[in-house]
């Protein structure tokens, strides 16, 4: 079997089981671990898989901004559940946290109906109605001009309550972080919120599946460093995940 034989066979294997180890395809193809490795990572250049730890992963689907709010929370649903479930895990009582928009911290705020009591400040009107029933939660809304897209309330207004407020951490979604740790979003004015937010909080999470990472999209809003913490999925490209940490930034895999 040739090389592009070989490659097709993996890609087939991908399909069927949706992740595959590199001891797997050394006994598949009597191959030794270099071969393979050298297979995935030329696989992963044209875009067909996402490397990761000791195998390969198929990309996650991504998200289209474009898309109406509650259509692009059932995309990648899971992953994000697993995200929101890891997320939970930092959080400590009495806590004073910000929840930003996006459909991950969407998954995270619905899951803080059975946790311990806290503080919520959000922008998003989405998060609002969702914790508005939750008996644990003491719900504080910035409000602002609301983004019908993404359900975000931003502008002056919003950035004048949120600076006086005093987080303890800020749960936040991105639209992309490339492989050098810059951080995206879509939306000029939703930038301007998460600046404040970069300014003032001293811990930030970053709750992004593997399709937001290696990508850019329209506004820079920072660079990844010891402030930040990323919980993401175990499809995470290995040249990010080796990037990010060495920036400082720690990375939970959910």
């Amino acid at each position: 079997m040739n090389k592009t034989e070989r490659h097709q066979e993996i890609l087939n294997l991908l399909i069927s089981k949706e992740r595959i180890e590199i001891n797997e395809l050394c006994e598949m193809f009597h191959i030794v671990p270099m071969t393979a490795r050298r297979d995935l990572k030329e696989l992963e250049e044209q875009g067909k898989l996402i490397r990761t730890h000791g195998g390969a992963a198929l990309p996650p689907e991504k998200e289209d901004v474009n898309l109406p709010f509650f259509q692009r929370t059932k995309i990648n649903s899971a992953q994000k559940l697993a995200i929101a479930a890891k997320a939970c895990s930092f959080l400590k009582a009495g806590q004073h946290i910000f929840l930003a928009s996006g459909t991950t911290v969407h998954a995270f705020a619905q899951s803080l109906k059975e946790s311990i009591p806290l503080t919520v400040i959000t922008d998003a009107v989405n998060i609002s109605y969702e914790l508005s029933a939750f008996s644990n939660i003491h719900l504080l809304s910035v409000g602002g001009e609301l983004r019908p897209n993404s359900l975000t309330l931003t502008g002056k207004i919003a950035e004048e309550n949120l600076s006086h407020f005093q987080m303890d951490a800020a749960f936040i979604g991105i639209n992309g972080i490339d492989r050098d740790g810059n951080i995206y979003v879509s939306s000029i004015v939703e930038s301007s919120i998460l600046n404040v937010l970069f300014d003032r909080v001293p811990d930030i999470y970053i709750l992004a599946d593997a399709s937001k990472l290696d990508q850019k999209d329209f506004v820079h809003v920072g660079t990844l460093d010891s402030r930040h913490t990323l919980i993401t999925t175990k499809e995470i490209p290995e040249i990010c995940l080796e990037t990010y940490q060495s920036l400082g930034a720690q990375v939970i895999l959910a």
